[in-house]
């Protein structure tokens, strides 16, 4: 059974470093009352000569009526304790209270910090990231002007959010001081003292000699240098290497004081631990560090093809199958490997523990992954839908029209269409044969109209489609049916976009918002805000029922949908993670791409009656997730969940060892 959290005892994955907040709050006096700034822009001063806030507070934006009760949000005071935070507030706002960063925070001194909070209009807000963010601006300026209003709204807001992202050399800062309070453990305790050899790539003599300085600093001693053909004689010879651990580091690639201690700490606990690597990021000849890459956890289709990197991965040495050549596999292939045959849990600790020197920088070239493909696959095709003959017909016509050989039974749950030209169309289809009708009376109930779907469906492949998504490739089925040939696999999704081009889903991650939001939402895919993700097939913790590929049996085995409390958001969320709790794995792949209307036909969530069943989905899911949602392993905990992706959280979530499994 997989793992939504890890299962590991504290000593291997370090959840006593994960954030719990100071329970010294402080009350931020809100003037004019919540409501004035509840779903606002806002900016808050705070001037904390004495730093009894640290330098990474926390702000606890405390909701009436919702699940979670409080959203934290994080951001940077200098060294004199000064520091600004812009951001929305969230919506039935109850009070603001300040958490102090106890990890940095002075416990002496008397003068208590000043905190002013004021709400800014839209024109402020505007302003500032234009001047701030100006290509963000750009992007919001390019929705709005192609007609999109909601993308621009959601951007703008998610800027704001933006606004107090720290700079990477002040944040690196900041978490140096937070790492030099941390109590830790003594190494002498441990239960296991692996060995750790360390091999040195490269041929580039003055490169070597900065990686060799940067090991002599570490305060892990109990290691050696060989090099790789030494490794390879040691497996060959036979010898007992339980307790061996090994390193390969490009020449030019420092690695910070306790990055071998770090690493090594999960190995030292838990003999299932495989491989254990890190974060990393660009540092120059003066010794300014930028350019951080932030990794998700293990991601096998993400490792296939090179967007992960894996150069100084820590691998336990009896790990690796026999026949592997360390001198001529690369890392990532000697990870694949271990991963293909062993039972060992490979673990991402979210430190920035390597920095790539100019010799040694990530390669931007990726390996060709073929997609895998099912030619003429059987497959029932489930549309809930209600009236909108417009977007239903051109939804129908893709099935038929625009998409390669398959066995398609189309079943179409109408939800009390009313509308002639809906009725027209359904005894079109209904009369030649080509889909099939269920009626379904009553509200709107998504989760409902996917159960009696399901339990007609005449193929064990389901697919779940919204009536407003239509390919844009006819090859589209074969990609998501080739997916679910991997036994391994219990679901998958795909790029779905607006019309105008936008993302409308790149998968989705967990805990964005307050439960789960699309990745890459209204991001221009030609742009470079996704890092080149939205080319990557890869694994990740749900994706959207409006494409989602599944099989019966497994529908079954799960219980379907929650008809009961996730009538319409959060249910496609909810069956991700319970084919994870299953052990299966989710798949997201662009190969399979789609144009999607979203939710056209249903409206938004703006009435008073909506936003109430809303806080209800929002409830249900944190009583039965909390803790996976707090933790998406392919969402890396130093960025935040709030504003867009790829902006640094001041206050990390956890800098505990995790796996994806």
């Amino acid at each position: 059974m997989a793992r939504l959290r890890n299962d590991f005892p504290p000593g291997v994955d370090g959840l006593e470093q994960m954030v719990v907040p100071s329970q010294n709050e402080i009350e931020v006096a809100l003037k004019r009352g919540p409501a004035h700034y509840a779903d606002r822009p806002i900016t808050l001063s705070v001037c904390d000569p004495d730093n009894r806030l640290g330098r990474r507070p926390q702000l606890a934006f405390k909701r009436r009526e919702r699940t979670p009760d409080t959203v934290f949000r994080s951001f940077l005071l200098d060294r004199r304790g000064r520091g600004r935070f812009y951001g929305w507030t969230p919506v039935q706002l109850e009070a603001v209270a300040m958490v102090p960063d106890d990890a940095t925070a002075s416990e002496s001194g008397s003068t208590e910090p000043q905190i002013k909070i004021r709400r800014l209009s839209l024109a402020e807000a505007a302003l500032l990231i234009a001047f701030r963010r100006t290509l963000a601006f750009l992007q919001i300026v390019r929705l709005f002007l192609a007609g999109n209003r909601k993308g621009a709204e959601f951007r703008f807001v998610r800027q704001c959010d933006a606004l107090s992202a720290p700079n990477y050399s002040d944040w690196v800062e900041a978490q140096a001081l937070a790492e030099a309070g941390e109590a830790g453990d003594d190494v002498h305790t441990w239960p296991r003292r692996p060995r750790i050899l360390v091999s040195i790539e490269g041929t580039d003599a003055a490169a070597i000699v900065q990686t060799r300085r940067s090991l002599e600093c570490q305060t892990w001693r109990d290691f050696q240098e060989a090099s790789t053909a030494e490794i390879d004689q040691l497996l060959e010879r036979g010898e007992p290497i339980d307790d061996f651990l090994w390193i390969r580091l490009p020449a030019g690639m420092r690695v910070a004081p306790k990055a071998l201690e770090r690493l090594a700490r999960p190995f030292a606990f838990s003999r299932d631990v495989a491989v254990v690597y890190c974060d990393e990021d660009h540092i120059d000849a003066h010794g300014t560090r930028d350019a951080p890459f932030f990794k998700p956890a293990w991601n096998e289709p993400l490792a296939r093809s090179g967007w992960l990197p894996l150069e100084g991965a820590l691998l336990r040495l009896a790990n690796i199958p026999d026949g592997v050549s360390l001198q001529s596999a690369s890392m990532a292939q000697i990870v694949l490997a271990i991963a293909q045959v062993s039972s060992g849990t490979i673990m991402h600790l979210p430190r920035l523990l390597l920095h790539r020197g100019p010799s040694c920088l990530r390669s931007d070239l990726r390996e060709t992954v073929v997609q895998p493909k099912r030619e003429r696959p059987s497959v029932s095709v489930i549309v809930p839908t209600r009236d909108r003959a417009d977007l239903l017909e051109a939804c129908l016509k893709g099935l038929f029209e625009n998409t390669a050989p398959a066995d398609l039974d189309v079943i179409v749950i109408d939800n009390d269409s009313a509308e002639p030209a809906t009725l027209a169309l359904f005894a079109r289809y209904e009369q030649s044969g080509r889909i099939r009708r269920i009626p379904l009376a009553g509200a709107f109930n998504f989760s409902r109209a996917c159960n009696v779907g399901v339990d007609a469906a005449r193929h064990n492949l389901i697919l779940l489609l919204n009536n407003d998504v239509e390919p844009i490739d006819c090859h589209w089925l074969e990609c998501l049916a080739g997916e679910l040939d991997d036994p391994t696999v219990g679901a998958a999704g795909n790029l779905l976009l607006f019309p105008d081009g936008f993302v409308q889903h790149g998968g989705v991650t967990l805990g964005a918002g307050t439960v789960a939001r699309h990745s890459f939402h209204f991001l221009d895919p030609k742009g470079d805000g996704d890092k080149g993700l939205l080319d990557q097939r890869r694994d990740m913790s749900a994706v959207t029922a409006a494409c989602l590929l599944t099989r019966k049996d497994l529908w079954h085995r799960l219980g379907g949908m929650d008809e009961r409390k996730l009538t319409v958001a959060f249910n496609d969320v909810d069956y991700c993670l319970k084919l994870r709790e299953a052990g299966f794995r989710i798949v997201w792949t662009p190969s399979a791409a789609m144009l999607h209307r979203e939710s056209v036909s249903r409206g938004a969530d703006d009435t008073p009656q909506k936003l109430q069943r809303f806080a209800g989905e929002e409830r249900a899911m944190h009583e039965r997730w909390s803790d996976a949602l707090k933790a998406d392993p392919y969402y890396n905990p130093n960025l935040s969940l709030i504003a867009e992706e790829f902006v640094l959280e001041a206050h990390p979530r956890t800098l505990a060892a995790r796996s994806s499994a």
